[in-house]
């Protein structure tokens, strides 16, 4: 059965990366599927490094539980890498709205651009085309997302933008240019019109305080196809989507 990352603990859906945290805080027998209800185990991962939820011993999630649906529905692809696509529970963007002090910005980063997104690109770019037309994911609120309605250009990111309130997850497919330093900030346009198809101007954008981060990464990415993942936003300057981390959040795909 795939892993998950996040479980229902009383009342509410809690991420495995929160359980590491406080892990003295938790009754762990009281950790159970978010769908199905039956009970899970909390693992650490390897090294300590990679916490998640699986299956408590001799215990199977119900027949109607969409993640095992998921999860049987791709289990005879050969692709190892498919098990660790659908079993991602992709952040709610609304974890990311009004966040009004730097330590939850700081958390919010390091929960949702980290380790996990970088193993979900890996696994990501393995995939066959038929493989990602077909793969769905089931997110932490309940809601059943295709892979590759993910994976977006930025006109339609942009048309998205325009059209609702709420923000979103999703993955910037397209071709980077030339990085432009606006004070202490990083602005890298990705490319549009001519032969790279895109009409509207969308950028990825490197907040000052990450830059030393990100400094010895950012000429790497450049001229480059590749995948972006994170949460786009229109503000008064154009549409961007905010670049903590490249080596979480960045896979490129021709090089």
């Amino acid at each position: 059965m795939a892993r998950i990352n996040s479980a229902k603990y009383e009342n509410e859906i809690i991420d495995a990366l929160d359980v590491d945290d406080d892990y003295d805080l938790f009754l762990t027998y009281k950790f159970k599927c978010p769908e199905c209800l039956v009970k899970v185990a909390f693992n650490r991962g390897i090294n300590y490094k990679d916490p998640h939820f699986k299956n408590w011993p001799k215990v199977k999630h119900l027949a109607n539980c969409e993640i095992f649906r998921l999860h049987e529905l791709n289990n005879h692809k050969d692709n190892g890498n498919v098990d660790i696509v659908i079993s991602t529970i992709l952040p709610r963007a609304d974890r990311n709205k009004n966040l009004d002090s730097v330590e939850k910005i700081r958390k919010t980063i390091k929960r949702y651009f980290g380790e996990r997104s970088r193993r979900f690109l890996n696994s990501l770019v393995s995939l066959s085309p038929d493989e990602i037309q077909n793969l769905e994911l089931r997110t932490e609120d309940k809601k059943t997302v295709r892979v590759v309605d993910l994976i977006m250009r930025q006109d339609s990111i942009i048309d998205r933008l325009d059209s609702v309130d709420d923000s979103f997850v999703c993955i910037v497919k397209g071709f980077t240019s030339k990085p432009i330093r606006i004070g202490d900030n990083i602005k890298i346009p990705m490319t549009f019109g001519g032969k790279y198809g895109n009409s509207k101007q969308f950028d990825l954008f490197v907040p000052a305080s990450y830059y030393v981060k990100n400094e010895n990464k950012i000429d790497k990415i450049i001229n480059k196809l590749i995948y972006c993942y994170g949460i786009p936003e229109k503000n008064k300057y154009g549409y961007k989507m905010d670049l903590y981390s490249i080596t979480h959040q960045v896979i490129i795909l021709e090089k």
